[in-house]
């Protein structure tokens, strides 16, 4: 599928707004609350993440808030990473931790000794 350049650009612009905001940090956010909250077709929406960040929608959303825990993480050492995780929109310690790993190499909690 192609997509024009105006509608490629306003795609960007949306989902930049849409990550400033932080609306990544809602627990269970799917493609089409997404594509409906900033109007623009699904698929449209999906091919965008897909080309530009290698990565699919969910794939795409973890990787942010995995980002968005690193900085908090770095932020504060006493706030617990069960409380970090529910935080960035995850909705369990293990998921986050398995995520988390796979994405840095290491455990939260041994990234956060290590930083």
């Amino acid at each position: 599928m192609i997509i024009s350049a105006s509608t490629t650009k306003r795609i960007e612009e949306k989902l930049a707004d849409w990550k400033k905001n932080k609306h990544f940090l809602r627990p269970r956010i799917t493609i089409m609350e997404l594509s409906k909250e900033i109007g623009i077709n699904r698929t449209y929406v999906s091919n965008f993440i897909n080309k530009s960040y290698g990565l699919n929608f969910n794939a795409w959303v973890n990787h942010l808030r995995i980002e968005e825990a690193k900085l908090k993480i770095t932020a504060t050492r006493r706030r617990n990473l069960a409380e970090i995780a529910e935080q960035v929109g995850f909705t369990d310690l293990a998921h986050f931790s398995k995520l988390f790993k796979s994405k840095e190499g290491v455990s939260p909690s041994e990234w956060r000794r290590n930083i």
